[in-house]
């Protein structure tokens, strides 16, 4: 009896450390009559297993029956396995550490590998490598890499993956231009989500961020507005992680070192599950930021209220978002400012955006809407001359970077406000100049408003 305990324990500790090891959670494997808590009872061993069931937690795991009822396997290839997961794991850091270049290369080398990585390894090297060519700025690649994954029925709502990828998508449509795709893929997500959770969970906050953006680009405001109610109090509620993950990093590189591969996986992926952590709080920042943004919208803009969720989110961001997170949130607090008729701090706010900006490194589009918004602070404070200035680099960098900013609303926008902007000066060849390049940047007619950034900021 005490041998078939055991045997019982044995089973349920390999199924959770294979689980661990492949990044999927109780509920990826869940279904066809195996609930969560069953799986939580197999894997803490006080339920034997059955054979149908075991060879079907073999297939989603990608091992055989014999590994899981038994522990025996070919070591080497079972090393090898390991050291290619580990390297897609790496691959994840390098990402979530800015170096996109690395963690692309990394996943090409564990997809192509031969003999092949196990299929869960490779979609997750499929996933890493999405999201590198979204940071280098690869939005076409990225999608045609992320359109089968995400329909792929390995991973449904409620993984760490299906949310990864859904975010990515949604991202991506965004920086291709194209944000009535990524609302439609947003809603189409969001309503997945709805039916898997009873109450909106982290991953509809996560998924939020996008989507608002996606909806305010696409005009509709009263969309956005209803969706941000939706989820305020659920971002109102969560608490702000700790970063740990430098000490795991550390030891995980100098395990893999020493030739350590499954304590380097462990550790690596230890940093990964406290990174996540730090990437859901840059989330909440960048939720409020958004908020924010929105309440600067609409016929009765609320900049007062707008400056709070603002600079709350410029506080998350400030210790865990990226330089263009904080950039994008230093613009909207500009707007805010102007709208109150604190041109001093709006253009304070502009120029942080644009040391952010980095000459182009967060983003052209960026370092642009930050030339246009210190202008228009300039030109309300009557400092005609800086107010140029700024306005000739902006246009500067719309002629020059036309080729890494992406044809539609969002280039037609800022050739407008500039426009706008030109003619306020009494600079009306410039203006129409500016004019006809949104006009010809994406057909917009005369009178499309004004980028949330830099509609009027008062008299």
């Amino acid at each position: 009896m005490e041998s078939g305990q055991d045997d019982t324990a044995e089973i349920g500790r390999r199924l959770r450390d294979l689980r661990r090891e492949r990044g999927l959670k109780q509920s990826d494997l869940a279904g066809e009559g195996m609930s969560v808590s069953y799986l939580s009872l197999l894997e803490s061993g006080k339920r034997p297993v059955t054979p149908a069931i075991l060879r079907r937690l073999a297939l989603l795991l990608d091992c055989s029956v014999d590994y899981l009822r038994t522990g025996q396997g070919s070591a080497p290839e079972l090393g090898r396995q390991q050291e290619l997961l580990l390297r897609v794991a790496l691959a994840e850091l390098a990402l979530r550490g800015g170096d996109g270049t690395g963690a692309l290369a990394a996943c090409d080398a564990v997809i192509a590998a031969s003999p092949p990585a196990e299929p869960a390894t490779v979609r997750r090297a499929r996933t890493a490598r999405a999201q590198a060519l979204e940071r280098l700025h690869r939005p076409a690649e990225a999608l045609a890499e992320l359109d089968g994954l995400h329909r792929d029925p390995a991973h449904g709502p409620g993984s760490a993956q299906w949310l990864a990828q859904a975010l990515a998508l949604c991202r991506c449509f965004l920086a291709a231009g194209e944000p009535g795709s990524a609302v439609a893929c947003g809603q189409r997500a969001m309503a997945q989500l709805d039916e898997v959770f009873v109450e909106p969970s982290e991953d509809h906050l996560s998924l939020g961020v996008p989507l608002i953006e996606a909806l305010r680009r696409s005009g509709e405001t009263a969309a956005a507005r209803r969706l941000s109610d939706r989820l305020l109090p659920l971002a109102e509620r969560a608490g702000a992680p700790r970063d740990r993950t430098a000490a795991f990093r550390q030891a995980g590189r100098r395990a893999q070192q020493d030739g350590d591969t499954a304590l380097a996986l462990t550790l690596a992926q230890r940093a990964l599950a406290l990174d996540a952590e730090d990437e859901q709080a840059r989330r909440l920042g960048l939720f409020g930021a958004g908020y924010g943004s929105l309440l600067l919208d609409g016929p009765q803009p609320q900049p007062e209220l707008a400056k709070e969720y603002l600079a709350r989110a410029g506080t998350e961001l400030g210790r865990c978002g990226r330089p263009d997170d904080l950039a994008g949130c230093e613009l909207a607090l500009a707007r805010a400012e102007l709208m109150l008729g604190g041109y001093e701090d709006g253009a304070a706010h502009a120029e942080r955006a644009l040391e952010l900006a980095d000459g182009g490194r967060a983003g052209v589009g960026i370092e642009v809407r930050a030339w246009l918004q210190l202008g228009q602070a300039r030109g309300l404070q009557g400092r005609a001359e800086q107010a140029l200035s700024a306005l000739e680099a902006a246009e500067r960098l719309l002629q020059e970077g036309a080729g890494t900013l992406t044809a539609g609303r969002d280039l037609a926008e800022a050739w407008q406000a500039l426009g706008e902007l030109w003619l306020a000066h009494d600079r009306a060849p410039r203006a129409m100049n500016a004019y006809r390049q949104g006009l010809a940047a994406a057909g917009l007619a005369g009178s499309a408003p004004l980028p949330g950034v830099l509609r009027p900021a008062g008299p």
